[in-house]
């Protein structure tokens, strides 16, 4: 959320101020250039001028941790509703048992990390804690801070905050994405004269894989300074843009920047679309805390142009009619003719019935021990977690969801994770569900702030934070499935991965605020193992709030090969290799006798070249002629609905 960062930076080299060309379209939707971009100096570079002149004195020391909240929309929106409970419904989804199958890691070298992620060195809260991983590292940011580690957990580039980034001022709700087409980081921020009046938005674009090298920058300041970004942007990568929502003081807009040029680090534009059409917009007993999500490419990308989707639940708890859904809206961009569009009805897929409302919206959602009302967090209900990961599968595309629900009642609320396995139709662009239910053991434990992602195999993992009245202190746990298990079941053991030990505090308004943030992700190199952060409790933190971050990383064990027509796949690798004017591709470890499809996509995701391959004794070997191809990068998919592996090449 909000923060409060004064510290300043020279940093810029090869500095522009574009003139901000504005086109306002019939529809409302309108495109404008960035307000400024330029190149940055090597981060590491950055970073020891920073600290030279702190030495000097000619910057302000480094700020005392101490505790703050943050100044933002939630205060004014969450407090603004208040739902019938006569109408709440038993879960019709609810699993109520663990699962029972011991996670043992898919592969035999497969070393797990479990380690500290940051805390806020300005000591705001929560800490909004967000992650990814790419081809060779992993990036945390926690408010205002950032920081880089090697895939065996080694610090690469220690807390440093983000204003060693971004200059001369960083107001947090930092989201760090990986562009697994282009091999590039994207950091964001956003930016104003005051907390209270955000206006700019922030990105960092690296100008190669290195996340601790230099970056393209820019600045964008959405209609004209007219609006106010003002809390929560959350950002997802797809072929023709990085789109972007938030919860929003004003008018609502889906945006989508140009990742194209921002990737060349060239002018860039962003093409906004106005929304309308939420729970909170129809007027609805809904939460005001509200932000709509979409899809974030793993995998390949989608035929450029393709349309994207924007995701919000429904539930009849808010007391305006409807029944409980997933509403699905589709959003296309045209940067020919810098409009945007936005079909505000396109799909309404009916749920199994939930309820995803606590107290009405106060923060006094979740219990900590001791069952103190003044000690309750917040729930973080009304809205999907971030994020939703989006796969393309041979002949039908995916997406996996969660939120929270409250499967105990308006007095005894206990919070359980509601998730979806989505299933696009590749000729009608229609989605499906293929898979749902309520992750919730009756133990009276409450788990939430969920996120949750999908590999390569088909496989879902899915961690969240716990906590309960009688002596469960807020953690990190994560379970989940596998391709060959019952649907609608999380068939793994719950798995423990940083228990907490003392009571959150964080209060601020009615109730103790957590999370906000956390996050999962697959490594794109070998496309099955999880990684994620989340927030937890330890009474030897300081700051007063006694929360900090955890990062993990994990693998879901392989199914059975005396299940019919399943194999363990998850040793299946792949080679792509140019020979002159050919690409060789080889790979090892694929189900025996089974038809593959190898694809070549640009990384804008368009399929440039496909042919059919059959395995024999659990090999393939096939090669596309390549000479109609321009030098760049390219990536290659080999694969079918049950399994697949992508690699990136470059061609000469």
């Amino acid at each position: 959320m909000n923060k409060f960062i004064t510290l300043s930076a020279g940093l810029a080299i090869a500095f522009s101020l574009p003139a901000q060309t504005v086109q306002f379209n019939a529809n409302g939707s309108y495109y404008m250039q960035c307000k400024a971009h330029w190149e940055s100096k090597p981060l590491l570079e950055l970073i020891k001028e920073r600290d030279a002149k702190r030495a000097k004195g000619e910057l302000p020391a480094k700020v005392t941790p101490k505790p703050a909240g943050d100044a933002d929309a939630m205060d004014a929106h969450k407090n603004t509703w208040n739902y019938d409970p006569g109408l709440s419904a038993v879960d019709g989804a609810r699993q109520t048992e663990m699962g029972t199958l011991h996670n043992t890691h898919s592969m035999s070298t497969f070393t797990p990390v479990s380690i500290d992620g940051q805390q806020s060195s300005q000591g705001y809260y929560p800490l909004d804690p967000n992650g990814m991983i790419g081809s060779n590292y992993f990036v945390q940011t926690v408010n205002v801070d950032y920081a880089v580690y090697n895939k065996t957990g080694t610090v690469k580039l220690a807390s440093t905050d983000l204003k060693s980034v971004f200059n001369p001022d960083d107001f947090g709700d930092a989201v760090v994405m990986y562009d697994k087409a282009a091999d590039r980081w994207i950091i964001t921020e956003f930016d104003g004269p005051s907390t209270n009046n955000i206006i700019d938005l922030l990105f960092a674009v690296s100008a190669t894989n290195d996340p601790t090298g230099t970056y393209h920058m820019y600045t964008f300041t959405p209609n004209n300074n007219r609006r106010q970004v003002d809390d929560y942007p959350k950002y997802v990568v797809w072929a023709d843009g990085y789109y972007g929502t938030c919860n929003c003081a004003s008018s609502d807009y889906v945006i989508c920047f140009q990742r194209d040029s921002m990737l060349k680090g060239a002018v860039a534009g962003e093409i906004a679309v106005p929304w309308s059409y939420g729970p909170w917009n129809l007027g609805c007993n809904s939460p005001g805390f509200f932000c709509p999500m979409m899809l974030d490419c793993d995998g390949t990308l989608p035929p450029y142009g393709s349309p994207e989707y924007l995701f919000y639940y429904w539930d009849d708890n808010w007391g305006c009619g409807g029944a409980d859904s997933i509403c699905i809206e589709q959003v296309k961009m045209n940067w020919t003719t810098k409009t945007g569009t936005i079909n505000a009805k396109y799909q309404h897929l009916l749920t199994s019935a939930f309820n995803s409302t606590f107290t009405g919206g106060t923060r006094a959602d979740i219990r900590q021990p001791g069952n103190n009302a003044s000690d309750d967090m917040d729930a973080l209900d009304g809205f999907f977690s971030y994020r939703i990961p989006y796969l393309r599968w041979t002949s039908y595309n995916s997406a996996v969801l969660a939120h929270v629900v409250n499967v105990g009642d308006a007095t005894n609320r206990v919070g359980g994770i509601r998730w979806y396995e989505l299933h696009q139709d590749t000729t009608t662009n229609l989605w499906s569900i293929f898979q749902q239910s309520t992750y919730a053991p009756d133990d009276r434990v409450s788990r939430w702030n969920p996120c949750i992602a999908m590999d390569q195999n088909g496989s879902i993992g899915l961690s969240y934070t716990v906590s309960d009245s009688a002596g469960v202190y807020p953690g990190v746990r994560y379970t989940g499935r596998r391709t060959c298990d019952a649907l609608n079941t999380m068939t793994l053991t719950e798995t423990d991965v940083k228990n907490g030990n003392a009571l959150a505090a964080t209060p601020q308004g009615n109730g103790n605020r957590w999370g906000d943030y956390s996050e999962m992700s697959v490594d794109p190199t070998d496309g099955i193992t999880f990684w994620a952060t989340n927030m937890y409790t330890n009474s030897s933190f300081g700051n007063g709030t006694n929360v900090g971050s955890w990062i993990f990383s994990f693998q879901i064990t392989q199914c059975p090969t005396d299940v019919p027509n399943v194999v363990n796949t998850d040793a299946a690798t792949f080679k792509a290799y140019q020979n002159g004017s050919m690409l060789n591709i080889k790979g090892t470890d694929f189900p025996e006798n089974e038809r593959l499809v190898a694809q070549i996509f640009d990384i804008n995701g368009r399929m440039l070249m496909q042919k059919d391959v059959i395995t024999a004794s659990n090999t393939i070997e096939t090669s596309f002629n390549i000479s109609t191809l321009a030098k760049a990068i390219y990536l290659v998919r080999v694969g079918n609905d049950h399994i697949q592996r992508v690699v990136k090449v470059a061609i000469n």
